[in-house]
Formats: C-alpha cells, sequence, structure tokens
C-alpha cells in the first residue's frame, strides 16, 4: 500500500509538470488520476516484493556514479566510432559476442542491456534463455573477449551497485 501511495504522489508530481501550472489543484487532481493509470500496469509496477525507502535513498550515489560512468563510457565511445568513421579505409570486424552477466533482476538486466545499446558500436541483440548471457552485436569484435570484459568490468559493475 505504500508503494501505491508513493506511484500517486510521484505520478501527481508528473502531472504538475506535464501540465505546467504546479499548484495544489493540480498535484491533487494528479493524485486522484494515478490509480486510474497505475491500476491496468500494475503487475508492472511489481507490488508483491517489499520495498525500503531506506535502501532506495542508500543507492542514489551509486546511481550518481552510474550515470557519471555511462557519460564517460558513451563519450569514450563516440570519439573510437569517430575514429573508425573517418579512416578512409574502414578495416571494422562486426560481430556478435557472448556476455555473461551476473544480473540478476529484471531491473538489472534491462539497465545493463540499456547501457551497452546506448554505447556507440555496440548493440545488445538477445538475453538467453537462463538470463545468464548477453547478445551483443559490436561494431568491432576483433577481441571478443576484451569486448566481454570491458561490459563486465566498466559497466556491469556500476549497475549491479546501483540497480540490484
Amino acid at each position: 500500500m505504500k508503494r501505491y501511495i508513493a506511484y500517486s504522489v510521484i505520478l501527481g508530481l508528473v502531472w504538475c509538470f506535464v501540465h505546467g501550472t504546479i499548484d495544489v489543484n493540480n498535484f491533487v487532481l494528479g493524485v486522484i488520476i494515478a490509480p486510474f493509470i497505475i491500476r491496468p500496469f500494475k503487475p508492472l509496477f511489481n507490488f508483491g516484493t517489499n520495498f525500503s525507502f531506506g535502501k532506495a535513498i542508500r543507492k542514489i550515489p551509486a546511481q550518481a556514479t552510474y550515470m557519471y560512468v555511462l557519460i564517460k563510457e558513451i563519450l569514450k565511445a563516440n570519439i573510437m566510432v569517430a575514429k573508425i568513421v573517418l579512416q578512409p579505409k574502414i578495416n571494422i570486424k562486426p560481430g556478435i559476442i557472448a556476455v555473461p552477466i551476473d544480473a540478476k533482476t529484471d531491473v538489472g538486466i534491462t539497465a545493463i542491456a540499456n547501457t551497452i545499446t546506448l554505447t556507440p558500436g555496440t548493440l545488445t541483440i538477445d538475453v538467453s534463455d537462463d538470463r545468464s548471457i548477453l547478445y551483443v552485436h559490436a561494431i568491432d569484435a576483433t577481441d571478443p573477449e576484451g569486448v566481454a570484459q570491458s561490459i563486465r568490468d566498466d559497466l556491469e559493475k556500476y549497475v549491479l551497485e546501483a540497480f540490484e
């Protein structure tokens, strides 16, 4: 029930920002409308699990670190892709790489998959049936072990800290 109320309050705030007028009347209207929005999507909100606001607040520094690392990795990958594209002769060996992951929750797997996809030069294609391997298309797969290790060391450990 706490989570249901928290989502309603959050959606009430979102309603204020979407409407463009932040006042009590808009907020109350948003909170009243929120349960009608939440109800059809209730299975997505995972109300059955225990939720701790303290745990969520303690993860904020890890999430800020993750955002910093993500931005840094995106910039590095952009530079790498730009170098590849600007070469007179493009000498790449694209390929699909199996990357074992430690993420177990839906949120963790989705976060690492989206992080890989956001990084230029890589694209998450699929997740194995047992949810332990991501299949990633890399623009340069000449060193598949190096790419997989880079994903695990540079991205996944921050995702695990921030979202699991």
